[in-house]
């Protein structure tokens, strides 16, 4: 068996990418790796939780230490992966999973080289409206979403690997292929 591999989730916003990432994970047996962030917790569902909420000044102490293998500011909020939560478990044989925006994923592709395997998911740009405004986020939020659209489907060129999400079960088979094809 080749690796640890780390498989990062990137796409599209309202691509179902966090959806799909938790339910292979836990299907595979690959370890989660949770960003920090600064902003507020949404309303989950009783689904997983898909970050650690931390204080703007608990992210700045750790910041400060060099604790974040990267850290990106999105609107007013701070995101960032804690570089043990990533490395303990890769020192362990272990493989991970990451969900990164485009930006986060080259980073992380940069620093880790052929042990990076990128899943790019997406939909349409009307899916992603719907989905959206059925988790009832405001016309402005949507909106930003939709502007990042393009600029954000561009970067699947670069992945590894571009699946469509039309149909759950499907995308969850073509991820589950594309995995084990590195495993």
């Amino acid at each position: 068996m080749a690796g640890p591999y780390i498989f990062v989730f990137t796409g599209t916003s309202g691509s179902g990418r966090k959806t799909i990432a938790h339910r292979i994970g836990t299907e595979l047996g690959i370890v989660p790796v949770l960003s920090c962030t600064t902003r507020e917790a949404r309303e989950t569902n009783g689904k997983k939780q898909d970050y650690h909420y931390i204080t703007r000044e608990q992210f700045n102490e750790f910041d400060g230490q060099g604790k974040f293998l990267q850290t990106a500011t999105i609107g007013k909020e701070r995101y960032g992966v804690l570089s043990r939560e990533l490395d303990e478990p890769l020192q362990n044989g272990r493989h991970v999973y990451l969900i990164l925006n485009s930006e986060a994923a080259t980073m992380v592709k940069k620093l880790y080289g052929d042990k990076v395997v990128r899943l790019f998911i997406y939909v349409d740009k009307g899916t992603v409206r719907e989905r959206l405004e059925s988790k009832g986020m405001s016309f402005d939020v949507v909106d930003r979403y939709l502007e990042q659209y393009t600029e954000e489907v561009v970067y699947r060129k670069q992945c590894e690997h571009v699946i469509e999400n039309v149909e759950l079960n499907r995308t969850l088979e073509g991820i589950r292929v594309a995995i084990q094809s590195h495993l």
